[in-house]
């Protein structure tokens, strides 16, 4: 592996800067190759695109399990290219030149380096049909793509429900190809504020979440392309604790929830936010430090607390090496915490008579499993309702796993077949 980057490396600094002699097509189109760092390789197809003098790119990675991934940033010098993506904690930058059919260069995220190396795609396999649309809830526009099978319909359906923050199409788009793939179409939308919808996911609860979803499930059963007697949803994370919400409210015929909180919300917050500092790893006493700090900022955000409290736990926490300052006084989560605290899963679990398989990863970090596992599928069954749970072993709260060497997660092997094996069962 050394050698690769060594050879990588020699290729990105040996191309010429002036821009003769490059491809006509310059940086658009679509690109193979890998990224690569310490061990660990990541096959890759990247996609460029120009529109008014600016660059834009996203990127697939099968192993992953994403496609069309947009990186932040694209700019384009010929014959050097610079790429930024910032994600949840870390910024992944590139650093390369483009000669001819080649692309190749450096790349860094949190101090290391690696390198990254693709060539021009020649060809492309048949394209699953895709229609963009435009549905509303409330006067709110909202934005999507449908993905159909490449049969003649109609099809059975899934709408995809977004998990929390700022998430896009993109962030269900490998699921719904692999549906449509079996034969079942797939809507992909834009969470209200985010890419093409209008409206503010920061101003909304789950009540607007799930009457959008609601919406987007009238949408499809009116389409000829649908069997509208076979529309079901798949929600995951914040998708999957609201997932029953919306099965009652749009009367789903089938629901697929993944990593769905099924205790109350303040509890999973604490659940995430301790392991998100690594609590089980701290010593006794800074873990009390620790869990009084993580119990007093819910408490404001969840239950009203006195902010004085958390002013005084955050006091004693600051300097930790595992500490985060609390939210900006501006910041949503304050106003959309009280928003779902009295949010109850299991009394909407209990009114589901529809089919429902629930997946977790038993080292889910953000959702407490057993719990949840076992109080869904408790309520399901108290009500006569139909439920079959699935745990995969190792799997973190995205169904990946780490192996040694790796940089970069892998897909649980099993996943996201088990899905789909059952989607046709049933």
């Amino acid at each position: 592996m050394i050698a690769r980057f060594v050879i990588a490396w020699l290729l990105w600094a040996a191309m010429p800067d002036a821009a003769a002699g490059q491809d006509a097509a310059g940086l658009a189109g679509e690109w193979v190759g890998a990224w690569g760092r310490a061990a660990d390789t990541l096959a890759v197809t990247m996609r460029f695109a120009e529109r008014d003098g600016a660059w834009s790119g996203s990127f697939d990675a099968p192993r992953l399990r994403v496609e069309e991934i947009p990186f932040t940033s694209v700019r384009y010098e010929p014959p050097r290219v610079t790429i930024e993506m910032e994600g949840d904690r870390t910024t992944l930058s590139f650093e390369g030149r483009l000669q001819e059919n080649t692309l190749a260069g450096i790349l860094r995220e949190e101090g290391d380096t690696g390198w990254f190396s693709a060539t021009r795609a020649t060809g492309a396999a048949p394209a699953l049909p895709e229609a963009d649309v435009r549905f509303a809830n409330a006067g709110v526009e909202l934005a999507g793509t449908l993905v159909l099978p490449s049969g003649p319909g109609p099809h059975p359906a899934v709408v995809f429900l977004h998990g929390s923050g700022a998430e896009g199409r993109w962030a269900s788009r490998f699921l719904a190809r692999r549906f449509a793939e079996r034969g079942f179409a797939g809507l992909i939308w834009d969470k209200r504020g985010v890419g093409e919808s209008k409206g503010d996911w920061n101003e909304a609860g789950f009540d607007d979440l799930a009457a959008d979803a609601a919406a987007a499930i009238a949408f499809l059963r009116a389409r000829p392309e649908i069997d509208s007697r076979r529309v079901g949803i798949h929600g995951h994370s914040q998708g999957g604790t609201i997932a029953p919400m919306v099965a009652v409210r749009a009367e789903a015929d089938f629901v697929i929830a993944s990593a769905a909180a099924g205790v109350p919300m303040a509890d999973s917050e604490i659940y995430s936010l301790e392991n998100f500092i690594g609590v089980q790893t701290l010593s006794e006493a800074e873990a009390k430090i620790a869990r009084e700090y993580v119990r007093a900022l819910v408490d404001v955000a969840y239950r009203g607390a006195p902010r004085e409290s958390l002013d005084a736990a955050a006091a004693r926490a600051r300097g930790h090496a595992w500490f985060f300052e609390p939210p900006a006084l501006d910041d949503s989560y304050w106003r959309f915490s009280p928003r779902i605290a009295d949010f109850d899963p299991l009394a909407w679990w209990r009114q589901i008579r529809v089919p429902v398989l629930l997946v977790y990863g038993s080292a889910d970090g953000r959702v407490p499993v057993e719990p949840s596992r076992a109080a869904i599928v408790g309520a399901i069954q108290e009500a006569g309702g139909i439920v079959e749970a699935r745990v995969f072993d190792g799997a973190d709260h995205t169904f990946r796993v780490r192996r040694e060497g790796d940089v970069w997660p892998r897909t649980v092997e099993e996943y996201p077949d088990a899905i789909l094996d059952w989607l046709r069962a049933h």
